[in-house]
């Protein structure tokens, strides 16, 4: 089997990271920015190079009377803070939630730009507004005419069908601007793009339940309680948890301090949940599958603190030391196996009663895993 560190990809968010959310004008450019890559922002008259983020008074009331003019705006400050915002708030690697009428994509923010086309003035933006306004979201297309442009990478596209979180929901219909930041419903927003990821020192991974039935309450206690005790080596009081439960919906586990280098909680985790729903798979299978990672973790800590001992032959206080973190790493295999053969089969046996179904975020290739274990059993 493949060394657990290099069976996964965990996003890890810096901590500076700035959330946004980006209507589309009632869905029309959406199929725009996702498949040309980019959002975009109105007011044509106003280029970057005629603002800064520190406006005088006069520059300001300037500006607005310019808009106010042009466009009819009532609240032409309003427009032209946004205008700010997009070219010099937004930074490269913030996180972006683009909203249509029924679906949500999520993009990592790139660079800024302006589209040369000439032809894209601010007459032409007014007449495709006032086109939008009369058109049918089934029958109509507009390219965007805005020149004000950012680059994006696109980390997520949810459709209609897809469970959103109802506070996600929430804080988007709250936010009916063009623009709006959404810092205080961050971790809301990253669940939405990442079934597991590292932010602000903890670690949070995201199941997603479809059962659309009542929801039996020892299936759910015994769901994340068992999850809890997996990635956190047993310390389940160390874990957080959240639910945004509406069947379907979101139970959400954080945990602190969690280091990508000893991700085996997180593989043992994940199999319990998902082995099942990959292939036919029956639960001994996925229990051998998860005390193989065991065993080849506790080979590769064994070897290289074997390896540090006899570089270390001359410093008894060294040799002492090892010795003791050997016990440990011995220690520690029992306790995963014990782990294991106690809560595997309970936390399988709930998730397939929550119907909790891997989707594309989720950060291990289960079938991968299973096919490669697979092939290591069969005689040469």
């Amino acid at each position: 089997m493949e060394t657990i560190d290099s069976l996964f990809s965990i996003p890890r968010i810096d901590a500076d990271t700035n959330f946004w959310m980006v209507r589309t004008k009632r869905g029309f450019f959406f199929n725009d920015f996702i498949s040309k890559e980019y959002i975009a922002i109105g007011w044509n008259l106003i280029s970057k190079s005629m603002i800064n983020d520190h406006l005088t008074r006069s520059q300001e009331n300037r500006l607005k009377a310019s808009i106010k003019e042009t466009y009819g705006e009532s609240k032409p400050g309003t427009a032209l803070h946004k205008c700010v915002r997009f070219c010099y708030e937004l930074r490269e690697n913030d996180i972006v939630v683009i909203v249509d009428n029924n679906r949500i994509a999520f993009a990592y923010v790139g660079a800024y730009y302006e589209e040369p086309n000439p032809a894209l003035t601010p007459e032409r933006e007014k007449e495709v507004h006032q086109q939008i306004a009369k058109a049918n979201p089934n029958l109509h297309q507009f390219d965007c005419p805005y020149i004000k442009r950012r680059k994006i990478k696109v980390i997520k596209t949810l459709d209609v069908d897809d469970a959103v979180s109802p506070y996600l929901q929430g804080a988007i219909a709250r936010n009916w601007h063009s623009l709006s930041n959404l810092n205080e419903y961050d971790d809301l927003v990253l669940s939405g793009c990442f079934d597991t990821y590292i932010y602000r020192g903890k670690l949070t991974v995201t199941f997603r339940v479809r059962t659309r039935d009542e929801i039996n309450v020892l299936d759910l206690s015994d769901f994340v309680l068992h999850a809890a005790r997996f990635l956190s080596d047993n310390h389940p009081e160390r874990v957080h948890v959240k639910t945004t439960l509406h069947s379907p919906g979101d139970i959400i586990l954080q945990i602190w301090d969690f280091l990508q280098e000893d991700a085996l909680p997180l593989l043992m985790c994940y199999m319990a949940v998902f082995g099942g729903k990959v292939g036919d798979y029956e639960f001994n299978s996925i229990l051998g599958v998860i005390k193989s990672a065991i065993n080849s973790n506790y080979e590769k800590q064994k070897k290289a603190l074997e390896l540090r001992k006899l570089a270390a032959e001359a410093d008894l206080v060294e040799q002492q030391a090892i010795e003791k973190k050997l016990q440990n790493v011995e220690a520690m295999r029992h306790l995963q196996f014990t782990s294991a053969d106690a809560y595997a089969e309970p936390l399988a046996a709930a998730a397939k009663n929550l119907d909790i179904q891997p989707s594309s975020a989720t950060v291990i290739d289960i079938t991968n895993i299973l096919k490669a274990q697979q092939e290591d059993q069969q005689p040469q």
